[in-house]
């Protein structure tokens, strides 16, 4: 947007404030089309609006200049944010914890790594689940970085369970009733979590928040690949050219307030 801004020249009796929300609506629309419009996408370009309505008045040259200032500032103090987060995080993990997270978050990631870099001594978990398997990634990350590191898949969660003192979860979305929407399989690790009194911690984003409310994961979700399922089984391979079969594979699910013990942002 900041380079579409740059390139926009206001047409002879037009005015920017009003012209430019209009011109700016086939890139939105672009975006919609490379990927559903996420929580944290509308906030954006909710922000960008708001600032564009602001320039009424302002001189071509002096609104772009705003608008450009504003959307940098947006992406300091919204997006770029891990290591703020990482730094109250670090509080909350002390000598010997057993720390478990799910899946892959920078957030949950950065926060890890500035406990180490504090020289504390814990362990981390990583659990993992098909069909993403996000959390190879992040092993590979933390194993390197010269952390003590635990693997496991999602069917061992009750298991480890056990041996955990602490969950840091990441966040695709945080509502106004306070539930979390994150990753498919988040909502089952913080109900574990709960099971055995474990304190589960949110790290999130303050552009992630959003004022809407919702009770479970079907009413606002995403569809990811359904063949992403059956990769590496024959089983399902000619899954629709079977009768009455249809192959569900949702990317995110919700976790309910009281599950949450403290969001991080």
């Amino acid at each position: 947007f900041q380079q579409v801004i740059k390139d926009y020249e206001v047409p002879k009796d037009k005015s920017l404030h009003r012209d430019l929300d209009l011109f700016i609506r086939p890139c939105i629309d672009f975006l919609s089309l490379c990927r559903p419009k996420s929580v944290s996408m509308g906030n954006a370009i909710t922000s960008l609006k708001h600032k564009i309505a602001k320039t009424a008045g302002m001189s071509e040259e002096a609104a772009k200049k705003d608008l450009d200032e504003e959307i940098e500032l947006y992406i300091s103090e919204r997006i770029n944010v891990s290591q703020f987060i990482a730094d109250k995080a670090n509080s909350k993990i002390v000598e010997g914890d057993v720390v478990l997270t799910y899946a892959c978050s920078t957030s949950v990631e950065a926060s890890l790594k500035a406990a180490h870099d504090a020289g504390k001594h814990f362990k981390v978990v990583i659990v993992d689940s098909r069909p993403t398997c996000e959390g190879r990634g992040l092993l590979h990350r933390l194993a390197a970085y010269g952390m003590e590191c635990c693997f496991v898949m999602f069917n061992a969660v009750s298991f480890i369970m056990t041996e955990v003192t602490k969950v840091f979860l990441g966040a695709f979305a945080m509502l106004s009733n306070g539930s979390l929407v994150s990753r498919a399989g988040n909502a089952g690790v913080a109900m574990m979590a709960h099971q055995f009194n474990i304190p589960v911690m949110v790290c999130c984003e303050t552009y992630k928040f959003v004022e809407r409310a919702q009770l479970d994961s079907i009413c606002f979700n995403e569809l990811a690949d359904p063949d992403a399922l059956i990769e590496g089984g024959v089983s399902l391979r000619n899954w629709r050219e079977t009768p009455n079969l249809k192959l569900l594979n949702l990317n995110y699910d919700l976790t309910p307030i009281e599950y949450v013990s403290v969001i991080i942002t």
